[in-house]
Formats: structure tokens, sequence, C-alpha cells
């Protein structure tokens, strides 16, 4: 069988990472914890900041000007990664075999270099090598790391973080219009039937004020992909979208087959979840609304999924959330998904699968599975990486991962 061809879209972007717990401790300033709509100021960076960290939680929000943008590049000291989405989920496919075309408007030679070199960028009609289809743009997102038990002194207060995360702020003019380039779109439009899959993202990153224009160009997008390849799998990644409206506008109208979030982005769209039955039964809540074959969730204790009967085999849905769940506590444990992954099961994901065994589900593997009303309600455990190297780009490489050995299924 021919190596599977993958589109990987939209954003691509360069993360500048800050270790939080590692160089900063003090924060002098008097600024209340709380999430801004955008950050429009430096306060309102340090107060999302230290919210995240007391509530363990992950976000993501805009930057409203260059300025500030400056402003926090120049404050604090950065190692830069490959990011976007899209530009992490290819370099995972390519690794994996896929021949993947990925879109790329703002390249730098330096982000290029970050990029397999398998990847490949539409330039005139001819798929080139990153560092050929490079040019000067880069768009830079600041993430801010933290790990659990890292602490920064807040109002005399210390702030000590329950959970592993990140917050990221973006001012990104190219990534938050989901833009891509004209020798992406007619080499994508011209080739269609070629390709087996598609892993898509961004759409968090689109701003309140003209959201629905922008969504409105990418649908019209993948319409014209399904209509000229019906059989070609798309998959959507969400995100933190600055609204849960935006979010709820999104999911109805997106023609993919296969959607995915974290559990922070589900509850932000259907309320406060508590422990695995919730997400399970709110994901199974989402298939049904939203009529898609595929619905997966990925938290830190488990990867679950909602999955039509006979889309894909219950044990192959099983061992590609295990890859995605391995690829992603590898890189949080190493720094690479090909390094070895840490060898002990989340206690608390290993708790939902014998509560979920008790509740007549079948055992494989790592994990289990059930037959529920013409679904198939698959949970796989995650793996414990006691000291992680890494936070950012865990859900995408473990996205990516599922989805190639799940294309791979379905093509067999």
């Amino acid at each position: 069988m021919n190596s599977m061809k993958i589109i990987c879209a939209y954003p691509v972007n360069l993360d500048a990472v800050f270790n939080v717990g590692e160089e900063l401790s003090n924060i002098t300033r008097e600024s209340g914890a709380y999430l801004p709509e955008i950050f429009g100021s430096m306060d309102d960076l340090i107060a999302a900041l230290v919210f995240c960290m007391q509530e363990g939680i992950g976000s993501e929000l805009l930057i409203d000007s260059p300025g500030l943008a400056g402003q926090i590049e120049a404050k604090f000291s950065w190692r830069h990664f490959l990011g976007g989405n899209a530009g992490i989920m290819a370099n995972v496919l390519a690794k994996m075999g896929a021949q993947v075309i990925l879109n790329a408007p703002a390249l730098s030679h330096r982000m290029a270099g970050m990029i397999d070199p398998r990847v490949l960028l539409p330039v005139s009609g001819i798929p080139m090598p990153p560092l050929q289809a490079a040019g000067e743009r880069e768009m830079v997102h600041f993430v801010f790391q933290f790990k659990a038990g890292d602490f920064i002194i807040a109002r005399g207060m210390k702030i000590t973080a329950p959970k592993d995360n990140r917050l990221i702020a973006t001012y990104d003019p190219v990534n938050t219009r989901l833009e891509s380039g004209a020798d992406f779109d007619e080499f994508c439009q011209n080739t269609i039937s070629e390709f087996h899959g598609a892993l898509l993202s961004g759409f968090h990153l689109a701003p309140s004020a003209n959201y629905r224009e922008i969504f409105s160009q990418k649908i019209g997008q993948i319409k014209s992909w399904k209509e000229k390849n019906p059989d070609i799998f798309i998959h959507a990644e969400m995100g933190s979208f600055q609204k849960p409206e935006i979010m709820n506008y999104l999911l109805p109208r997106l023609p993919v087959d296969s959607l995915g979030m974290n559990e922070d982005e589900l509850a932000a769209t259907v309320g406060q979840l508590n422990g695995w039955r919730d997400c399970m039964q709110a994901a199974r809540g989402l298939q049904a609304r939203l009529g898609l074959p595929r619905v997966a969730i990925h938290t830190r204790d488990y990867i679950l999924s909602v999955t039509k009967i006979g889309l894909i085999d219950p044990e192959d849905e099983l061992r590609a959330l295990r890859r995605g769940a391995d690829y992603a506590a590898a890189l949080a444990a190493t720094g690479s998904a090909w390094g070895p992954p840490p060898a002990g099961v989340r206690p608390e994901g290993q708790e939902a699968i014998d509560q979920f065994c008790q509740d007549s589900a079948t055992p494989f593997d790592r994990g289990a599975f059930k037959e529920s009303e013409g679904t198939v309600l698959s949970l796989m455990s995650s793996l414990q990486t006691e000291k992680p190297k890494f936070t950012v780009g865990l859900g995408d490489t473990a996205t990516a991962a599922a989805f190639y050995e799940e294309i791979s299924a379905i093509r067999h």
C-alpha cells in the first residue's frame, strides 16, 4: 500500500517558551487573578498567568497590539521551538511515514529548519521541502509553561500550580485569519482526489470581531475538498477560543468527519465536568448533536473517543489512542515524541478504565471499549510523567499519531 497523503492546515508559527517555575518567582504588580478577553496590557498578562497557575488550567489569548507583543518579548528570556497545531502535527505525521502537504504562509528560514524535510509545501504547483519554500515572515507565540508544584509570589501570596499547563499569548495577524497561501489553495484543489486525510486546526485563533467571515471562507474550502473527494477523512482539532460562543457557532457548520479537543475546551462548550463519566457523556452528546462519525477528547489522565459503529474496529481505535497517548507522554518526559515513553500508567487513568470495565466495557490492551446506542465508546489510559520537560504540543502530538493509525486502519 502506498504511503498516506495528508494535508495539514492552518497555523504554523514559532513558539517562544518561558519556564515560569525556573525563571520567575516574584511578581511585584498588584494585578488581580483573571482571564481577560484579550491582552491589552502587561497587567492583563500577569493576572492571566496567576489565574492559570492557581487553577491549573491552560489558556490561549490574543495580544491586542504589536507594541505590547514587543514588550512581552523584551521582558522575558525565551527558548524557541516550532509551534502551531499544523506544524507540530505535520512533523509527527512525516516521521510516521505520511506524505504531508503543509500550509505555512509565514515561514522563516529559522522555522523551516525545525520542520521535517519530508514535509512539503506547494510553490507554483510544485511541492518543495521547507527550506526551499521559506521566506522572511514568522509569527511568534509566547508560551508561559508551568509544572505542578511551580510557584510564584504575587500580591504577597504564594501561588502554587496544582497541574502542569501553559498560558499562550499571541499577536499573529496571519494565523488569526487562518490564512492560506494561493499556492497551497490551488495545489490542494487540483490534487485533492489523491489525499487520504486532512488534519485541520487553528480555528480557535479567530478573533471575536470577524470570526464568522473567517470561518465562512475556510468552511467553503473544506466543502470543496469533500465534494471532489468524498472519501477524504477530515479531522478538526479545537483549541482555547476567546469566547465559548465562537466554538459553538463553528461546530455545527464544520463539514468534517472527526472532531477533537481537550477537557477544558469541552467544558467551555457543555459546562462543568466532574470525572471521566461526565467527559464521556458530554462527548457522546456532542457526537449525537453534530452527527459526526467521531469525537475524541484528550486529557492528562486518558484519551476517549465516541465513534459510529462500522467506522473503525474497536481494537484498532484503541491502538490508535494508545499510540497518541504514548507519543505525547514520550514528548513530555524526554522532549521528543520518539524518546522512550514512561513506564507507569497514570493512576487516575487506570481508575477510569477499571470503572469503565465495571460498567460492562470490554478490556483491551491498556484501555477498554463498549458499544452503546449505535456508537463505540473507547477509553485509553495515559502514562505517568513524573518530571515533564515539555507541556506544549502534547495534544497535537497525540492527535496526529492517533490520526495516522486511524487512517491506516480505515484504509485497510
